[in-house]
Formats: structure tokens, sequence, C-alpha cells
């Protein structure tokens, strides 16, 4: 999403065409009609994503996995902790 807010009249062409173009450049755009906010113009490679993110989280077997999974590991610092504790348990 942008870091500015950008906003498009519902019924002003030229801030449609504005629209796309910021949509190409992967922004979201707020359409304004009579003084409020009704719609998006999204990316449609966000769009697929937030389809797909809907479509898990509507699926409790998907989410159940979801929650069942172990946390997440980042850096060389952590992975090295984890082989090492692996390494104690199993008297290495």
């Amino acid at each position: 999403m942008s870091e500015h807010p950008v906003s498009v009249s519902a019924d002003g062409f030229e801030s449609w065409n504005d629209a796309v173009r910021r949509a190409e450049r992967g922004e979201t755009v707020a359409v304004i009609a009579h003084g409020e906010h009704v719609a998006d113009v999204v990316p449609s490679g966000e769009l697929a994503r937030l389809r797909e993110t809907i479509e898990v989280l509507a699926d409790p077997e998907a989410r159940r996995a979801l929650e069942d999974t172990d946390d997440v590991l980042e850096g060389t610092d952590a992975i090295r902790a984890l082989l090492a504790e692996r390494a104690e348990r199993e008297g290495r």
C-alpha cells in the first residue's frame, strides 16, 4: 500500500486513469464517492494473495495445521543453537 493515501473520485475519468497507473505500480488506491470511502483499487497480485489467505483461513483443517507448526527460526545464531541442542539431546 502507498505510504501516502491516494484516492480517486467515483465520477472522475482522469482520476481512474491515475488509479490504474498507480495499481500497475503496486499501490492500493481508495475510491471515494460522495465523501465516503466505498472501495479500493487493488493490484491483481495483491488481490490473489488476499483471496488465498481468506481461503486458507476459512478452512478449519488448514488453520489447525498452521496453529500446530513450530516457531520459525531466523538467523544463523538461532539455527546454530537449535543444532547444538539437537546434538546434545542425541549425545553427540
